[in-house]
């Protein structure tokens, strides 16, 4: 089934990429994890490794916004379970794991996966932002607070993956959580 290989392929990346980054997996590695044969690698990614990266790092960018935006919520509650997300999925695969957007942004100039990433963090920062600035914080001050949360929840996956513990990023979301209230209390 040609789309099932597909996605096999392209989950499989993801998984790659997210534990080991975009520049120490290659198409073997994601041929292997995916079961799919070797003649489906430019069949279904013409591109090569470099359409296959750009995809698989779009998709999950897509999925982590998803996870993080939900206009119902208030900015805490985004920043909130973006920082609980990363908790379970550290979890889920014993911190071996990390946020495969920042795999592909550090990946650098080198790598195409740089421009999806970019892409995906801007439109979080985006989300964050207009989130914040609904809820009456001045513009300039959510855009800090929206780089705030999102450089603190990434810095924090980086610590708990190296401490194999919850503990970093359950600290950062706390002290997020703090620091949002603060900023969204009304003015006495």
């Amino acid at each position: 089934m040609a789309t099932g290989t597909r996605e096999a392929m392209l989950g499989s990346a993801i998984r790659l990429f997210r534990e080991r980054g975009v520049g120490d997996t290659s198409f073997a590695d994601v041929l292997e994890a995916s079961g799919a044969p070797r003649g489906s690698v430019y069949h279904h990614f013409p591109g090569g490794k470099k359409q296959l990266v750009s995809e698989a790092i779009e998709s999950a960018g897509s999925h982590v916004a998803a996870n993080f935006d939900r206009a119902e919520d208030g900015p805490a509650e985004m920043v909130d379970r973006f920082a609980r997300f990363y908790a379970r999925e550290l979890e889920r695969t014993d911190f071996r794991e990390g946020c495969p957007l920042m795999a592909a942004a550090v990946a650098g100039a080198k790598e195409e996966a740089a421009l999806p990433a970019a892409n995906a963090f801007s439109q979080i920062h985006e989300s964050l932002t207009n989130s914040l600035t609904d809820a009456d914080v001045d513009g300039s001050r959510a855009s800090s607070l929206a780089t705030l949360a999102i450089s603190a929840i990434e810095g924090a996956i980086v610590l708990s993956r190296t401490e194999k513990s919850t503990e970093p990023l359950d600290q950062t979301r706390r002290e997020l959580r703090d620091i949002y209230a603060a900023a969204l209390a009304p003015a006495p």
